[in-house]
């Protein structure tokens, strides 16, 4: 395989780490950050401020990599202008760098976009979402295929690894930690993706499928509950928690996301070659190493 030069925004986060040491493997990294340079241990980093337009532009122009995985972006929960300026106009930026090198650009968006009515969901589906973030990465696909109808944009689901504890369950332990009683949904179903399958795909789609344009699926075989979810993560990491967490539905904290967000990944299993397994049989590939 011939190296290429790739670079990798959102370098920092949970995905954008694993992500950029997978890439290092076989090629040359760049990697952008907006904090925390010390957790990125591999490639040539810099820091990188989204809403700078001309920033942006001129980073890509000046390091004129073969394909840019745009990852970093505002997750749940941010300031609403702020995630807006973030993931939509940030990746409108990116890609008018990508088309100004002719870079292939492959964006991580989110399976959040839908309204969980209409089950399971096509690749192509419409967006129909629900909340601010929801109607951010809408914002950016929108963007996105507007000023660079070549790029690849990947909806993925929940993140999670066994190499490391994933962002939400650090939110779960923290608060079981300090006392806190945890409701976990049992009527929200999501498909949680292990990390080592996105970031193949990702890399696949970065390198060797550079010609696929549009939209596509990335999950887990298996659907979960929150709940469902939640107790297997914490079961793994061996966090105490039985006496402290209870099952509850949406209505019960005010959750204003969608609840049903299967997606229909047969797609992207045939392109890529893959199977995007489980998390079950996941948990069984990773005790099978141990």
């Amino acid at each position: 395989m011939t190296s290429k030069k790739l670079l990798i925004t959102g370098g920092s986060g949970y995905l954008g780490r694993y992500l950029t040491r997978k890439v290092a493997e076989m090629h040359e990294v760049y990697v952008t950050y907006h904090a925390h340079p010390d957790k990125i241990t591999v490639g040539c980093s810099y820091v990188l401020n989204l809403v700078d337009r001309s920033q942006v532009i001129n980073l890509i122009k000046q390091l004129a990599p073969d394909s840019i995985i745009h990852a970093a972006g505002i997750n749940p929960g941010g300031d609403t202008d702020h995630m807006m300026k973030i993931n939509r106009d940030g990746s409108g930026y990116i890609a008018e760098g990508a088309i100004e090198v002719g870079a292939k650009l492959v964006y991580v968006s989110s399976d959040v976009l839908h309204d969980g009515q209409n089950s399971p969901y096509t690749d192509d589906a419409e967006p129909t979402p629900l909340n601010i973030y929801g109607r951010s990465k809408t914002a950016a696909e929108k963007v996105i295929q507007e000023i660079n109808p070549t790029a690849t944009i990947v909806r993925t689901s929940l993140i999670y690894g066994f190499h490391e504890m994933d962002r939400s369950t650090i939110g779960f332990v923290e608060r079981l930690k300090s006392g806190e009683k945890l409701i976990l949904f049992n009527d929200v179903i999501r498909q949680p993706v292990w990390i080592d399958t996105l970031s193949t795909a990702l890399l696949k789609l970065a390198v060797d499928k550079t010609d696929f344009c549009g939209i596509i699926n990335v999950a887990g075989q298996q659907p979960l509950t929150r709940e469902e979810f939640g107790r297997r993560m914490l079961t793994w990491w061996k966090i105490g928690y039985h006496e402290k967490i209870s099952s509850g539905k949406v209505e019960d904290v005010g959750y204003t996301g969608p609840k049903d967000v299967r997606l229909i990944i047969r797609k992207g299993e045939k392109l890529l070659n893959m199977t995007f397994y489980g998390v079950d049989d996941v948990i069984k590939i990773c005790k099978s190493k141990q």
